[in-house]
This record gives structure tokens, sequence and C-alpha cells, in this order.
């Protein structure tokens, strides 16, 4: 048997092993070099990249630079200002503290810095020999740092290889960027992409670090996230939370707009996200998400930022009081601008218009039970879709709790009874605003998901119409929809596959123009239907592949958009229609998304519960 050798790696390969964990693509080398020009106390960066980043990455500053004897030593690992001890890291205020930042960067790229201390009289310019020494020299410049990183995994081809097309690897750039855009007003930003200027952001008068205001939001994110938004703010615990949420009424399945901050540091966090849509889960539809900007300020000893070496995820002291304090906050920023405070009978779309004092007096009053119509022998001249008081019995049974509504067995193809002609209907009427509660002659309940149900009748309806290829649409009116400049990055790289979906368009700075659409998208809302292949952009290729499926997809997304929604209410002609359609059905068991449509409630089931045995 042959002995295990040890060998030891050599400081090449460790840096090289360590890069992997710090540098991913182009985008985490910008990240390192402007967090050091913000704590370097920078009000200007300005950012060129060539290739996406591949290329060229040069971050340059006004910031206090960094003294002559020192330059050289930044390339060094595990060499940081920022901190002495371990204790140190309880009191940590700055972007970056580890030290390793450079000296990773420089094992996998060719790099080389410039820069003159505020007090030193000229400056210096520092780079890597041929052998791989760190030389310095001499360097006139102003007062402030430019870092200049090339061709980034040159000596490490397996990671080169796995980078993406360079429109892709900037818009991951262009959606860092976005954060420190956004959390640091007092900066101006400038981005040169290719020798082009794309991004030229002044510093707002009067602001600081950490504010998040109305002017920079509308300047990088557009004027339809700035005009949804209601401020948010709390204090209180030793937390302090500012920062913006939207609109309930803006709610979408897709979203792009979420920025979370710590102490001013862009990071990822579950239970912020949960806790936020906790806030929002009495005013929006379940499954659905929502735009906000938040910055969480919290003593810098209750939170602990060295959990990742890319430093975008912190671990909260004390997580339950942190998400408690956003829930609750959320819920009370809504409260206080919404003019009433339960949303499970109103269309999430009239929220801003209705006082909820007169909307209650108002449907006490039209279903008192003088105001209630009534027919007989089924000719249905109701128009309200209310019970009869002839069926009052029936009405009385569903005064039940909703847990019960959960034990109802969910209709499938093998428990289903045989789907019933409208003209067996005896009575129709309407619960919560989300379910259509249908009773049958035969002694059967049916309830029905409103907004399911209409979900699978467009959707077929949409299958129907595709199948027999009706040819493209010019819109008569091309329609403008606005996009953040990471979104019209990716419209502009996937142009060619929108096509083949059958959507033409031209591309602009703040938006694209659309000008042709297949026949069955007419009434599409064609913004959220792309906001929703956005949350797959990664997987692009693939999908390309799997055409037919995304199609599907897509088709299943229109038809939710253009659907009758939960919370609305119907008409009784519009109930009566839905339980039409659905019965010519080919799948009328479940929605396209696969959530079920029709609960199947005997009278029998229903005397059983009440322990009824006449």
């Amino acid at each position: 048997m042959n002995r295990v050798k040890l060998n030891r790696l050599s400081e090449d390969v460790v840096r090289q092993i360590a890069a992997g964990e710090v540098v991913e693509r182009p985008a985490s080398v910008v990240k390192e070099l402007v967090e050091n020009s913000i704590d370097a106390k920078a009000t200007k960066i300005t950012l060129r990249i060539d290739n996406g980043g591949i290329d060229l990455i040069e971050v340059s500053d006004n910031g206090i630079g960094i003294p002559k004897e020192n330059l050289k030593e930044i390339f060094e690992a595990h060499t940081t200002s920022k901190l002495k001890s371990i204790e140190d890291l309880n009191n940590l205020l700055s972007m970056g503290f580890r030290g390793e930042a450079l000296s990773t960067i420089s094992s996998i790229s060719i790099i080389s810095g410039e820069s003159k201390y505020e007090e030193d009289e000229i400056g210096s310019k520092v780079y890597f020999d041929e052998d791989g020494f760190i030389q310095t020299s001499s360097f006139p410049k102003e007062v402030g740092t430019t870092i200049r990183v090339k061709n980034i995994f040159y000596n490490v081809p397996a990671r080169r290889k796995f980078l993406k097309t360079a429109n892709t690897e900037y818009r991951k750039i262009y959606e860092l960027l976005t954060r420190f855009f956004l959390i640091y007003p007092n900066i101006s930003f400038e981005v040169v992409k290719d020798g082009k200027k794309v991004v030229n952001l002044q510093a707002i008068p009067n602001t600081k670090a950490g504010e998040i205001v109305e002017e920079r939001i509308y300047e990088v994110l557009g004027n339809d996230v700035k005009d949804s938004m209601l401020e948010i703010k709390y204090d209180g615990y030793g937390i302090s939370i500012s920062g913006f949420i939207s609109h309930p009424n803006k709610h979408t399945k897709a979203t792009k707009s979420q920025f979370i901050f710590v102490n001013n540091r862009g990071v990822s966090d579950r239970g912020i996200i949960r806790a936020v849509m906790e806030g929002f889960s009495r005013y929006i539809p379940f499954n659905q998400k929502i735009d906000f900007i938040l910055n969480i300020k919290i003593k810098p000893e209750l939170v602990d930022v060295n959990v990742h070496p890319r430093k975008e995820e912190v671990r909260f002291e004390n997580p339950y009081r942190v998400y408690s304090a956003i829930e609750e906050s959320v819920k009370h920023t809504l409260e206080k601008n919404l003019s009433y405070r339960n949303s499970d009978s109103t269309n999430s779309e009239q929220m801003d218009q209705i006082d909820f004092k007169a909307a209650r007096e108002k449907y006490n009053q039209q279903n008192s039970p003088a105001s209630i119509p009534s027919y007989e022998n089924n000719s249905y001249h109701v128009k309200s879709g209310y019970l009869t008081n002839k069926t009052s019995a029936v009405r009385d049974s569903l005064i039940f709790s909703k847990e019960l509504f959960s034990e109802i067995p969910s209709m499938t193809e093998d428990n289903t009874s045989e789907f019933t002609s409208t003209n067996d209907i005896r009575n129709i009427f309407q619960i919560f605003d989300k379910y259509i509660v249908i009773e049958y002659t035969n002694d059967i309940l049916w309830i029905v998901d409103q907004h399911a149900a209409a979900e699978r009748i467009n959707f077929e309806k949409l299958k129907n119409r595709e199948s027999n290829k009706e040819n493209l649409q010019n819109l008569l009116m091309p329609e403008e929809l606005n996009f953040t400049p990471s979104q019209v990055l990716l419209l502009k790289e996937h142009k060619d596959f929108f096509k083949e979906l059958g959507f033409s368009y031209s591309v602009k700075n703040d938006g694209i123009t659309l000008e042709t659409i297949p026949a069955e998208y007419s009434e599409a809302n064609f913004k959220e239907i792309f906001m929703e292949i956005f949350q797959l952009e990664e997987d692009i290729n693939s999908l390309k592949k799997n055409f037919e499926k995304k199609k599907e997809d897509i088709l299943a997304t229109i038809s939710c958009h253009g659907s009758v929604r939960s919370g609305q209410k119907l008409h009784y002609e519009e109930m009566i229609e839905i339980v039409k359609e659905l019965k010519q059905c080919k799948n009328p068991y479940s929605c396209p998304h696969g959530r079920p449509i029709v609960w199947e409630l005997k009278l029998s089931e229903i005397d059983s519960h009440f322990e009824r045995t006449y």
C-alpha cells in the first residue's frame, strides 16, 4: 500500500484558491474596489469597464489616498488599516476589513494602482513586474486612488470559461452598483462602458451616507418605482429602519427592486424579506412580491458581518427583535398611509381610494334582508349574486370557521362529480370576494376559486388561439414600457429570444417601444410578463432550448395577469359565465400553475358536520 504524501501548497496556489471565495466574476472585483473608495471617504467615484469587466476594470476616486510608504503593502495578504484585533470586529462600520481583496485579485489578474495621500507632495505608482514582485515609483497625481485590473482569470482558464457574455457580466456589475447608488446619495458616480459614459450621477446636496432619497430612487430605478413608494421610518429598541416600501397595489409575481442594507452595507437576508412580506400579508394576495428599499441601522456589536468572504450576509445577535421591528414598521406604515385596515374584501387596485368605514356601512346596507332580490323557478333575474331568503338555511350552514374549509377535499378527475349544467344551478353567490359558491339541485355544493378558474379559462383560450397559428399583430399605438437600466440590458441582450416568442420591440435608454405582439396576447400586461421572464435570466440559454415549455409558462403568466382577481366583486352574470366556461375546459380541475380550482361538498357532509340525521 502506498503511503499518503502530504504536499504544502505554494503561496500562488493558496491565493488563487482564496480568490475563488472573494472573486466570483467581474462584479466581485468592482464591489471590493468601490467599497475601498467609500472607506477612503470619496465623494466622487469613476468606474471604467471594458468587455463586461473581463478585459478591464478601473476604479478611480477622490478619497484621502494611500500614503506612499503603504502603497506597496495594500497588495500583500491580510494587510488592512481598518482593524487591529478581533475585538475591533465588534465595532466595525467600514465596508472592508479583511485585507484580502487586493491580494486575491492580484493572483488572478494583472493589477496596478496609483495613489496620492492628502498629506504627500507627490503620488506613487505600484505594479507587478514579470517575476511577480511588487514595484513602486513616484507618480504625479491628484489626491485619491486609481486601481486598474486587467484580464481577470487570465491564469485560471477553468474559471474564465464560466464567465457569461460581456453584456451579462456588465448587467451584474450594474445591479451591484445600484446598491451603492441608492445608499450613497452623497457620492457622485460615473460609469464608462467600452469608452462611452453610461452613468453620470451627481451627489445630491445636503445628503449623507445611508440616506435613501426619492431623487436618487428616480434617477436609478425610474419614475414608476419612485411614484409607487411609501416612506417608512422606525426607531426603537436600538434599531433604526428607514427607506421606502411599495404601495400594495403594485404587487407582482416578479420583482427586482428589493434592496436591503444593514448599516449602509448591501446584504441578502431571507429573514428580512419574510418580515417585510408578513407586514404586507393583509394587503396583497398570497405568493405575490413587493418592492422595497430598507436601511437597517443597529449597533455594530449586535450584528456579525464576518459570515462570508463576500460580506453579503450578516447574522444578528437577536434576529427576532430585528424581524419583528421590520414587520411592525411595515404594518404601521401601511395603516398610516391607507384609509382602511383590512383588505380581505377589497380589490387591491382600489386600496388608496376606499374609506373602510364607509365601505363597511355601504356593504351592510346593500346586503340587508330587504335589499336581497329573489327569484323562482330557476329564472335568473338576480343581479347582485347574493343568496335569497329562500336559501337562508344553506347560507346559515356556511357560517363555520375558515379552518373547516381547509379540510374540504379538493376535486380531482377521480373524485369529482360530473360537471353539471348551469340549468341545474339552484343558487350561486360569492363569499369573501374570492370564492364562488354554487348550490346544485342534486344537493352538491361547489366552492370555486374565482381567480384560479379564470386563469384556467384564459389559459385554454390562449392555447386554442396559439394552436391556430394566428398571425402577429402590429400595435396601432406602440406601447412605451419603462425599465431599469439593468433590465434594459437584459431586453437588449435577448431581443432575438423575445422575437421568437412573438414580441418585437426597439430598445431605448429607459425602456422599450413594444411594436408587435402575438394576437392572443392583446390584453396582457407586458411589463409584468417580461419581469417574470427576468426571474429566469440566469438560465436563459436553457430556456431557449426548451422553447415550447417556456411558451406554455408565458401563456400561464398571461392568463394570470388577464384574469379575475382574488378580492374582486363579481355580478351574478359574471359568476354564471365563469362556471359555464369552466365546464367547457379540458382540465377544469387545476389552474395552469397547478392549484386546485374546485372544492366539492355534499349536503350529506354538511348534515354530518352539524350532526343532523334528517
